[in-house]
């Protein structure tokens, strides 16, 4: 046998181990899922920035027309202690101003424009939206460690609106998790994963029920969802760059209770849900 048709025959069997090996791989797993959730959950990240500016009461209000299940925040506190909804520690992306959250007040930060004349919203404001149209949130609180005390002032807002049994809180610091349980063992919360995460199993901080995990991650490891699962919690899931129609068709078929996206319209139309 000559030298070239050896590796001819080797590099097919590599080609053919390439293909099998994922459809044994994911195969299995979607032999041991077990029963799809009845209502995956159509969770607006940010709002839903495909439609309006990021985190302002326009993107909220086009989310709940749609008629999403539950809206995605980021809430972050100024200088003199109130909580406004904002994505990153600065509001230089995303509005007309310069510098930080922690540094400016709630009327400084109220000036800025978040985008077609939209002002940073305070969580009161999103929470009133919410309540008014019956939606679920899911605020994530960012960067704790900036902001001494906003765990109890988040559940304080919360509780003030009686809106608890609707809103589930989240973060990615474990710490600040766990400080939400001990300060409310009622309330409803949610451990955030991010990259490089390819295992979530045990007893979770702060005893959350449930777990936001990255889908690039859950795509390498589907079997994570399954874990959860039979550990009794629910699993979301929030994209990084990858939020495309086909995958968001995979992930639902891996079986998880609700995806975070940009672009809640498009869930939608995967889902058939006519909003």
């Amino acid at each position: 046998m000559s030298k070239k048709r050896k590796y001819r025959r080797s590099g097919g069997g590599c080609l053919r181990a390439l293909v099998l090996l994922p459809l044994i791989y994911y195969g299995l797993y979607f032999l041991k899922r077990g029963p799809l959730p009845y209502h995956p959950e159509v969770i607006a990240h940010r709002g839903g920035p495909a439609d309006a500016p990021e985190n302002t009461l326009a993107a909220f209000r086009n989310a709940v027309e749609l008629g999403v299940d539950r809206l995605e925040m980021d809430v972050h506190m100024t200088r003199g202690g109130g909580l406004v909804v904002i994505h990153d520690e600065t509001v230089d992306r995303t509005t007309n101003g310069t510098g930080r959250v922690a540094d400016m007040t709630l009327a400084e930060l109220r000036a800025l424009d978040a985008g077609n004349g939209e002002k940073i919203p305070t969580f009161k404001e999103v929470i009133d939206l919410a309540k008014k149209a019956g939606v679920g949130l899911l605020p994530e609180i960012k960067s704790p460690h900036l902001y001494p005390g906003i765990e109890e002032k988040v559940l304080q807002t919360i509780a003030k609106a009686e809106y608890d049994d609707y809103t589930i809180i989240q973060s990615f610091d474990p710490q600040s998790v766990e400080k939400l349980h001990r300060l409310n063992p009622e309330a409803q919360i949610c451990q955030l994963y991010g990259q490089g995460v390819l295992s979530v199993k045990g007893p979770q901080p702060g005893q959350a029920d449930r777990v936001c995990l990255m889908a690039e991650m859950v795509l390498l490891n589907p079997w994570m969802i399954k874990q959860n699962h039979d550990e009794g919690r629910q699993v979301f899931i929030w994209f990084g760059v990858i939020e495309y129609p086909l995958v968001m068709q995979l992930i639902l078929a891996l079986g998880v209770d609700g995806l975070i996206v940009d672009d809640p319209a498009a869930l939608a139309r995967i889902l058939d849900r006519s909003y």
